[in-house]
């Protein structure tokens, strides 16, 4: 773009976003992002927070963050500034700050219980954003693995109840390469 000049053409697209909040703001909202994926949920949480602090009631948002290094998280302090106000809960995963690589799907396992209850017992929503490379896929199996322990049934069955979460609008991928 620099190096265009005052009136040449360039070739974009305007897409509609995938990701559609739930109508009821009292619906819980987990948000999984890697990168610059958390600038949607940055919006998200605003949102809430806002809500939150005019007096609605609103739903828990669940914010699953994964970077390389701590360095790379943006905007942590206003993240941990909603945590405090009790609208936030955070599970980051920092993959180089260890010796075995920690990723989001490892947190969102940790935190299956949660999960679980959040999306089949209080009409939670689910999105993932950031690279469609592998990130969408392991999630996806990772969500697979809360359904199943949670609900205590095979990989067919867990399957089945995501699939049910994505054709009700409650499952969502916003991914791009």
């Amino acid at each position: 773009m620099q190096q265009q000049k005052p009136g040449a053409q360039i070739m974009c697209a305007v897409r509609s976003s995938a990701i559609v909040l739930p109508k009821e703001p009292e619906k819980p909202v987990i948000m999984a992002g890697m990168g610059t994926g958390l600038a949607p949920w940055r919006a998200v949480t605003q949102e809430r927070v806002m809500q939150a602090r005019q007096g609605l009631k609103v739903g828990k948002c669940m914010l699953f963050f994964g970077a390389r290094y701590k360095q790379e998280w943006l905007y942590r302090e206003e993240f941990e500034s909603y945590e405090k106000e009790g609208v936030l809960q955070m599970h980051t995963a920092f993959s180089r700050e260890q010796a075995r690589k920690i990723y989001v799907q490892h947190r969102i396992v940790e935190a299956g219980n949660d999960v679980a209850e959040r999306m089949l017992n209080q009409g939670g929503h689910f999105y993932v954003c950031g690279s469609a490379r592998q990130v969408p896929e392991d999630i996806y199996t990772a969500m697979k693995e809360v359904m199943m322990a949670h609900e205590r049934c095979a990989e067919e069955d867990a399957e089945a109840i995501l699939s049910n979460l994505k054709m009700e609008g409650r499952y969502t991928v916003e991914a791009w390469s």
